[in-house]
């Protein structure tokens, strides 16, 4: 069994972090229709199943305890590999923020441990989409002060540098 953790801070109220995370999870596992209400608390013990791609997902919602823990269990299957993953999501109220950790361990079957490296990047990349799209439909909403992994963002706009490049290497100006 291996284990991953991934972390984000947001300077929310726990209920919005909690509705931005059920609206992005929702998108790809139980809101099937766009018409459905996609931040809607799920239900424990239901079952969703999406294909993306090549690789079938199938999926359960094992714990919900609205605002604080959300727990699934998934497997992945890209024949002949198999992925059984567990992704536990508890938020934290911290001094002013609320801390959003998502804990993740995952089992491979035989031909996915001979691959053991693809499937632990794609299993890391997988969850820090997760926390970005998190972010990002918390800045959508209009909401201020949001920023990942202990970082605050001041600023939406960006700074353009003029780079000069001398035998390959840049400097900024």
């Amino acid at each position: 069994m291996f284990r991953l953790r991934h972390e984000a801070s947001f300077e929310l109220p726990i209920t919005a972090v909690y509705q931005a995370l059920l609206t992005v999870l929702a998108q790809r596992r139980w809101a099937y229709e766009p018409s459905l209400d996609a931040g809607a608390r799920p239900a424990v013990g239901q079952r969703y199943a999406v294909r993306n791609g090549s690789v079938v997902r199938h999926g359960r919602v094992v714990e919900c305890r609205q605002p604080v823990l959300l727990t699934l269990y998934e497997t992945l299957f890209d024949p002949p590999c198999r992925v059984r993953l567990r992704l536990r999501w508890r938020l934290e109220p911290c001094d002013q923020a609320t801390a959003l950790r998502l804990d993740t361990s995952y089992e491979l079957n035989r031909p996915a441990s001979l691959n053991r490296k693809r499937w632990q990047q794609e299993i890391d990349a997988h969850c820090a989409r997760l926390h970005r799209a998190t972010a990002a439909v918390l800045s959508d909403a209009g909401d201020q002060g949001v920023g990942a992994s202990g970082q605050s963002i001041g600023s939406n706009t960006m700074t353009v540098t003029n780079t000069t490049s001398v035998k390959g290497r840049p400097s900024f100006k």
